[in-house]
């Protein structure tokens, strides 16, 4: 591998959890299940400092502080779709314009009443003519569209609810065969007309076209609609887990357009622009030489009798860089800020009051490393040097020095969510503890055959192990650091190994491929019930080392471990009679420990209560916290005035 293989320059490609899910959503993919969906990372944070005594390979760029989160690649570099044919915008709205992304170096100027307006700043947007969930570049689903223009049928909050909102309940057949949702009759669109079944099917039957993203709905054979608020879905084969996908978990779900207007138009040119969705907000402009999409409260909101939001405005904005939000911030410009938690202490610590920062929500994904389980390596096919990587890494150290804020060790491979308690067994993870003990390791190590030499290398069949580590982050983050540490631990015992930050298009090309030993990253899948993550370890989709795998992309080879899951896969995760199968899949899990869980991933965010109160605080997490999540809406109505407060 070449130099230019590692990450240098703040203007390499990284592949990051946010980059995988905004792909996604740029054009509208599922995210309701499956080993991919996480959720990403919040504001950008500052690059936390190498272990004492070691400095890393290269100098570590620095995060863009300008936005909590790079765009999405295919957006950044990728042309936007051509226009839609002629579509006539409602009274109060305005045609979006296009233009080139830019980097401000301040803050786009406010258009609307400040004491009216909730100011959100946000990663940089690139797409501000289009409004089209489906397509490659279709829409800036994170400049308030996915927030508070789309709404979903059902929401997951951290606690465990599932609460209904366009969609009323649903319920299977005796077998998992069918599906049948019941839909909310009070929904209406925001050009005034009724919300039925029938956009339902629509929405569901466009995305069967390949050219579409949604190929995690193509599992069904029929869809039928009794009445108006019945939607009955005649699935390929059984699954107690299809309704997921209309619950909106992480950033978003399923989405419904509606068929009078999508009907006449080519789903893959068409702008949706002005766009007709359900939520509070519409669109009343864009303002692309601000960076800058301003939505209007919906005087017409379908639900504004249970669900009224005080602002009268939102703004969506391109955070400008770093220094320039923090005084934006202290003068009351900005109420959802990007910055990194190192500026959001020094905001408070210098006297600030009307600063709330929070960080008890968890991302959905613990950090952690994957381990090629391959038959063809010979040590690392095998769950003893699995475990015997897990005691080289001190987790306390990792959450207490390594990452942005103080977060706790992860025993289990899910976030610690009040809603994961239900799959937790500490029985079982009580015999599985994931603790640092070197000499145990060692141990692990000696009982395989692989034991030291006279200079104190440890040799395996005549040759000296070797275990290598690549992160898709840049050189310095924590991630980074991470496997620099568990480098070390291996160089320590006598084991040669080296950690390289590979560009993004480089590391998902090996991780498919399967050419690595360890990833230094984050274990995602699960968010409604474990089976979501147990999924990604199927091997019927097992591919030899150098062959893309789409699954199994730790080349785990269990027949107990494949038999629980094809079980788990049919069972209904919510007949608390299945509890022992996933007990079952849990300790088999620790047992082969394919991937190992590290820590928590928390991540802060910071509120001005200059202008409005209700923000989520550590006290109160009563939603998502997140502004790039559909969740964000309930945060939105949530707020009150401030000088009423």
């Amino acid at each position: 591998m070449s130099n230019a293989d590692e990450v240098r320059s703040p203007n390499d490609p990284r592949l990051t959890r946010r980059q995988l899910i905004e792909a996604m959503l740029a054009s509208g993919g599922v995210l309701a299940a499956g080993p991919l969906l996480a959720a990403c990372g919040g504001g950008t944070q500052a690059t936390p400092t190498p272990p004492s005594g070691q400095a890393p390979a290269a100098s570590a760029p620095p995060a863009s502080a300008s936005s909590p989160s790079p765009s999405p690649t295919a957006c950044a570099t990728c042309p936007s779709p051509g226009a839609s044919p002629g579509v006539t915008p409602t009274a109060g709205e305005k045609q979006a314009e296009e233009v080139p992304p830019q980097q401000p170096q301040r803050g786009g100027t406010i258009p609307t009443p400040r004491e009216q307006t909730v100011v959100v700043d946000q990663a940089p947007f690139t797409i501000f003519d289009s409004f089209n969930p489906f397509i490659p570049n279709g829409w800036q689903y994170n400049g308030g569209a996915q927030q508070i223009l789309v709404e979903n049928l059902f929401y997951w909050l951290p606690t465990g609810e599932i609460k209904p909102w366009l969609g009323k309940e649903w319920k299977y057949n005796s077998d998992y065969s069918e599906l049948t949702l019941t839909l909310n009759p009070k929904v209406k669109w925001n050009d005034g007309q009724p919300f039925t079944s029938e956009d339902v099917k629509y929405s569901l039957e466009i995305q069967q076209d390949p050219a579409l993203f949604g190929s995690g709905i193509k599992e069904f054979d029929s869809v039928e609609t009794p009445d108006e608020h019945t939607v009955v879905i005649k699935l390929t084969k059984p699954n107690p887990r299809y309704h997921q996908r209309f619950i909106c978990g992480i950033i978003g779900s399923f989405i419904v357009v509606p068929k009078h207007i999508w009907f006449k138009h080519n789903p893959k040119t068409f702008k949706n622009n002005p766009p007709v969705f359900t939520g509070p907000y519409v669109l009343d402009r864009a303002i692309p030489s601000q960076l800058m999409f301003v939505w209007k409260k919906n005087p017409n909101y379908w639900n504004k009798d249970e669900f009224d939001p005080a602002p009268q405005y939102v703004v969506y904005r391109t955070a400008p860089v770093p220094d320039s939000e923090v005084q934006e911030f202290k003068r009351g410009t900005v109420d959802v800020a990007s910055f990194d938690y190192t500026h959001a202490m020094a905001v408070k610590n210098g006297g600030y009051q009307n600063i709330i920062i929070t960080t008890k929500f968890r991302d959905p994904c613990p950090r952690g490393i994957h381990v090629n389980c391959d038959p063809s390596k010979p040590l690392l096919s095998d769950p003893r040097a699995r475990w015997a990587i897990s005691y080289l890494i001190d987790r306390q150290k990792i959450g207490t020095a390594v990452w942005f804020v103080p977060t706790p060790p992860a025993q289990y491979p899910w976030a610690d969510y009040e809603s994961n308690k239900k799959w937790s067994n500490d029985s079982i993870a009580s015999k599985y503890q994931l603790t640092y003990d070197p000499k145990k390791a060692e141990q692990l190590f000696d009982e395989l055959g692989a034991k030291k030499d006279s200079s104190g290398r440890r040799m395996y069949k005549g040759k000296q192990v070797e275990i290598n580590i690549i992160t898709p982050v840049a050189v310095g983050q924590p991630e980074y650091v991470i496997g620099q540490l568990l480098s070390q631990e291996l160089q320590k015992i006598g084991i040669k190994s080296s950690v390289r930050a590979l560009s993004g298009s480089v590391f998902s090309d090996k991780q498919s491929k399967g050419q690595y030993d360890l990833l230094s990253l984050w274990i995602c899948g699960e968010l409604f019930d474990p089976a979501q993550f147990y999924s990604q370890f199927d091997n019927r989709q097992y591919k030899p080392i150098g062959k893309d795998a789409s699954s199994d992309q730790v080349r785990l080879k269990d027949q107990k471990f494949q038999e629980l899951i094809l079980k788990l896969n049919n069972a209904n995760p919510d007949d608390p009679k299945n509890k022992p199968l996933y007990d079952q899949a849990l300790e088999r899990f620790y047992q082969l420990l394919p991937v190992i869980p590290i820590i928590q991933t928390t991540y802060p965010k910071v509120y001005n209560t200059t202008y409005w109160t209700g923000w989520p605080t550590d006290d109160n997490v009563y939603t998502v916290p997140l502004e790039w999540w559909g969740q964000f809406m309930f945060v939105i109505g949530n707020l009150k005035p401030a000088k009423s407060s």
